[in-house]
């Protein structure tokens, strides 16, 4: 993939809409899956035996949904980030990924801003989002906005 200039987004596509566009994100969703799956050890067969079908159900039950896609210049999907809010105004970055080769060019950023944005404009209580063991490199990128931990949850593990 070419590199890209990260103060020229003009190298991508943004899709934005709501339900409509989830089946889209299911190649990128199943990458972030397998990705969760490689790096969370102590809960790989949840991974592999999760489905972008049950995902969508549990994605289904909010009372909102947005979802931004960025399409690379050739017009293949190349990450995308799921928000919802529920009936308690609480926004939640349900599902952030970017595929490996378009790291690290600010798409991240991209997406984020683009969900808190409409977080903000849809009035949320309150903004969450759950960083899976095993992905810890990415909360330094989310405290940059804002988010901190507040609790840890552990799971008991049968061995």
């Amino acid at each position: 993939m070419k590199s890209f200039d990260m103060e020229d987004m003009s190298e991508f596509k943004f899709i934005s809409g709501g339900v409509e566009l989830l089946d889209l994100v299911r190649p990128l969703w199943q990458m972030l899956n397998e990705y969760h799956k490689e790096k969370s050890k102590d809960f790989e067969e949840q991974y592999i035996s999760f489905t972008f079908e049950e995902r969508k159900k549990k994605l289904m039950v909010s009372k909102l949904m947005h979802i931004d896609i960025i399409a690379d210049s050739s017009n293949k999907h190349i990450a995308y980030c799921i928000s919802t809010i529920d009936s308690e105004l609480v926004g939640e970055i349900d599902s952030l990924f970017i595929k490996q080769e378009a790291r690290k060019l600010g798409l991240g950023d991209e997406l984020l801003k683009k969900s808190l944005s409409w977080m903000e404009s849809n009035k949320v209580r309150k903004k969450i989002i759950t960083v899976a063991a095993g992905n810890e490199d990415v909360i330094n990128f989310y405290n940059k906005y804002g988010f901190k931990k507040r609790r840890i949850i552990l799971e008991y593990v049968k061995e």
